[in-house]
């Protein structure tokens, strides 16, 4: 059961009731979008979150969400490379709550936009979770399938995790999935573990800016100090 979308059913039903009694006519799209919300939401399991060295030799850390253009993915983080493993397309994440948005804004306004997005975010969760249930083994995990990417780590130049934002720096490209905030505290150990010397985050990038300006500085004094004034 997932309860943001569960509350959020539940709230829509009370606006669609509210709002009925002086647009009955709007019922017709606002009480079976409440009722679909409120299905989603029991049907919906929860996101199985982070998981931090799981029982296998192969794999070393799972994300269940990462978003990269607006498209979904998994990422699993093995012994030498990187598999992200799409979950939803951008059809689902982008335009699908948007054709929702437009139906509710043209049955019911603003209030009918608001449960078209809802619904459409609602729809996203429960579709994303249905994929991650079908890859629940490690072969699947493992695996590459159609719209999947794997990145190999010796092709990685640098791995920077700013705030709720891992960059993935190759030669050639880069790409940045982000992730829900929080995560980014409990999956640094692991990905400096994984990645040494190519890992930076926030707190080395300062460091190491602290450390230029100091050098700076040095150069600068000891450039006066070697010169003389003329008279």
């Amino acid at each position: 059961m997932r309860k943001n979308i569960l509350v959020a059913g539940v709230t829509l039903l009370a606006l669609a009731l509210l709002f009925g009694v002086s647009y009955p006519a709007g019922l017709l799209f606002s009480i079976p979008i409440s009722i679909l919300n409120i299905i989603l939401g029991l049907v919906t399991r929860k996101a199985p979150g982070l998981e931090i060295q799981p029982e296998s030799n192969n794999i070393r850390l799972v994300i269940d969400r990462g978003v990269i253009r607006a498209t979904i993915y998994q990422l699993v983080f093995l012994n030498s490379k990187l598999i992200l493993k799409r979950l939803t397309s951008v059809m689902v994440t982008v335009i699908l709550a948007f054709v929702l948005a437009v139906v509710g804004l043209e049955v019911l306004g603003i209030v009918g936009a608001s449960m078209g997005g809802i619904t459409g975010f609602s729809l996203q969760e429960f579709l994303t979770q249905r994929m991650r249930n079908k890859m629940g083994s490690e072969m699947q995990l493992t695996s590459i399938g159609k719209g999947d990417i794997e990145i190999d780590y010796n092709d990685l130049l640098e791995v920077r995790l700013a705030k709720s934002r891992l960059y993935l720096i190759t030669e050639n490209s880069s790409l940045s999935a982000s992730f829900p905030r929080g995560y980014s505290v409990k999956i640094k150990p692991m990905l400096r573990g994984l990645f040494e010397t190519k890992f930076t985050d926030e707190e080395s990038l300062r460091a190491a800016k602290a450390s230029e300006k100091e050098d700076e500085k040095g150069e600068h004094s000891s450039g006066n100090r070697g010169k003389f004034s003329s008279r």
